[in-house]
């Protein structure tokens, strides 16, 4: 095992890694420069070479002007205590508050808890977690501590969704645990509500209507000086963030291509912002910034947001969208994920040993607390692992990131072998083979560019069989019934009014007309929107329950949203509308315009509920 700095490293090996090249190219850069030449922290940058491992460490003594990434008292004390105003908490509570943490921000500072060794910290990166076995955890551990015998050792804000097993390892080998604040991810396989979809198709007009063009940073390289002055306007003047970038790190970044930039750019002039870097299946954005100055309006940092995630999701990809702004971030499918720190400190003093562990209760037994109930009233159910520490470690995501990346990667085969398979069939089989294959696309959560190629195959090749004499369409294998219940499950809901838009794919005219006869039956206030195919043509049909109709709403006024979209007509009673149309890739938009209709007139809020 090796330790080296800034003079020593020219002599490191580099194994054939993604880690050790990034260490290499990007790590080493900022060893030799120092850090601050790239941002504000004081640190003292060095690697660990162990075994095929290239390790990045970050040391610390007592740089209590650091930002969160360098400082433990800035973390859980300075912050916090910034944070304590009278007009948020009242001004008798803000004085005992504001007291109490600066007591023990005395006694850390007495027992120097920034005194620290950070290990496996790559600044401003995430999502490269090491992965130690716990021999290699025990050696790694001991040949710190003879290092840096007064440094606690710190495995800083390790995220369970993608490394519950370095957290395991770690336990194993009693190091402890503090709360760490959270983050954000979305993973490609999550179910996301039919409110989420609407949300993001919204988001993703945004840019396009306000004349913005997504231009790749390196077709404008001298834009570094504009690009930390919009860092800076969001972070440091609008979040008050202690951590502050260099011009000359995006410059750097930018011209060596360490970093993914995407601007928004509108007559010359880059407004926003924003730097990605994947690693382990997951997108990470180190660096975002808008001008502020322009109207709000203008939907920048949603726009901006709505790129940066679809960067991710469209290639089958998790994206981290780091803490803030988590209710907006929650409305558009991110989920918060807890980050926690491991330390070891046996090495120490007792008094020491006792400033870590009086932290320890303090952080996870105060702050993660008011964290849990701060995001349950964001995400409901959606916030998991905030609970009280157990072992062990699991993704509380379910699946991790690499995991999800791979299930995509798998369904998306599936379904290309089995419309392929459909291909090699004629007429009524190729048709009945397509349809349940139609609607599981039509329906996909997170269209990726793999999904939309299949839909357009899919649409060739059912215009290919209808081409051919076909005989009459076989019956659907789901009783009308049955799925009237789970359509009616599945429906966006605006308090207690439900409105069913699905598409069906290829569905034979009896069982259309039975589902919608079924769905009639369902009690309250409820409206109905199906497409399905048939012969090269799209089927309409729009239903309104008499409850619904109380309201304004009825079948022919939802047929006139969704005939439009699909180039067709259609016209019926107030109770049911059939129509009809010749574009089929309208159908989305047709679904679409009718959730929309329907918001509209009953003026609530956004629709809850259902995979669409």
């Amino acid at each position: 095992m090796t330790l080296y700095d800034a003079d020593s490293v020219d002599a490191c090996s580099w194994p054939e890694t993604p880690e050790a090249r990034l260490a290499r190219d990007y790590f080493v850069p900022l060893m030799k420069r120092g850090s601050t030449t790239f941002l504000s922290d004081r640190t003292t940058l060095r690697l660990v070479a162990m075994d095929d491992l290239r390790i990045p460490l970050a040391i610390n003594d007592a740089e209590y002007d650091n930002s969160p990434l360098h400082s433990t008292w800035v973390r859980y004390i300075g912050l916090p205590v910034a944070a304590v105003t009278a007009e948020t908490y009242g001004a008798a509570r803000a004085v005992v508050m504001r007291g109490a943490m600066r007591t023990l921000g005395a006694m850390l500072k007495a027992a120097r808890i920034d005194k620290c060794v950070y290990v496996d910290h790559w600044l401003v990166l995430r999502n490269l977690h090491v992965k130690l076995d716990e021999d290699q955890v025990a050696r790694l551990t001991a040949f710190l501590v003879e290092q840096f015998p007064g440094h606690a050792i710190v495995f800083p804000a390790i995220n369970p969704a993608s490394a519950s097993p370095l957290l395991n390892t770690l336990a194993a080998r009693d190091y402890g645990f503090v709360y760490a604040a959270h983050t954000r991810m979305t993973l490609p396989t999550q179910d996301v509500s039919r409110q989420v979809r609407e949300n993001r198709r919204r988001d993703g007009r945004l840019l396009e209507a306000a004349g913005y063009r997504i231009v790749d940073g390196r077709e404008m390289p001298d834009c570094a000086p504009r690009l930390r002055e919009l860092y800076r306007s969001l972070n440091a003047d609008k979040y008050h963030s202690t951590l502050d970038y260099t011009e000359e790190l995006f410059a750097w970044t930018l011209r060596e291509g360490l970093f993914q930039y995407k601007l928004a750019v509108k007559d010359g002039r880059v407004d926003g912002f924003y730097a990605t870097h994947t690693s382990q299946d997951v997108v990470w954005s180190p660096m975002f910034g808008y001008d502020l100055s322009l109207p709000q309006e203008l939907g920048l940092y949603r726009g901006l947001v709505h790129r940066l995630m679809q960067d991710a999701l469209e290639v089958g990809l998790t994206i981290e969208l780091g803490p803030g702004s988590d209710p907006f971030k929650s409305l558009r499918g991110s989920q918060p994920v807890p980050r926690w720190s491991a330390f070891h400190v046996k090495h120490l003093s007792g008094f020491r040993q006792y400033a870590w562990r009086t932290l320890q209760r303090y952080v996870n037994g105060g702050v993660r607390p008011a964290a849990n109930a701060m995001l349950k009233k964001i995400d409901g159910d959606a916030a998991v692992g905030f609970g009280p520490l157990t072992l062990p470690f699991t993704p509380p995501t379910g699946q991790t990131p690499r995991e999800a990346a791979r299930a995509l990667r798998e369904q998306v085969d599936a379904l290309e072998a089995a419309v392929e398979a459909a291909a090699r069939l004629e007429g009524e089989a190729r048709l009945q083979a397509l349809s349940p294959l139609s609607q599981t696309l039509h329906n996909w959560p997170q269209p990726m560019p793999r999904v939309v190629a299949l839909r357009e195959r899919l649409t060739r090749l059912e215009q290919e069989a209808r081409r051919k004499p076909a005989q009459a369409a076989a019956p659907v294998s789901v009783p009308p019934e049955d799925q009237a219940r789970q359509l009616l499950q599945d429906a966006a809901r605006w308090g207690d009014t439900s409105l069913v838009a699905a598409h069906l794919g290829e569905a034979p005219a009896p069982h259309l007309k039975a589902l919608v006869e079924a769905l009639r039956q369902a009690a309250g206030s409820v409206g109905v929107v199906l497409t399905a195919t048939r012969g090269g043509k799209v089927v309409l049909v729009t239903a309104a329950s008499e409850a619904l109709r109380g309201r304004g709403v009825d079948a022919g006024q939802l047929m006139a949203q969704a005939a439009p979209c699909v180039d067709g007509k259609g016209g019926g009673s107030p109770e049911v509308a059939w129509g009809g149309g010749s574009r089929a890739d309208g159908i989305d938009a047709a679904l679409t315009a009718t959730r929309r209709f329907v918001e509209s007139r009953l003026a609530g809020p956004v629709p809850s509920g259902g995979v669409g």
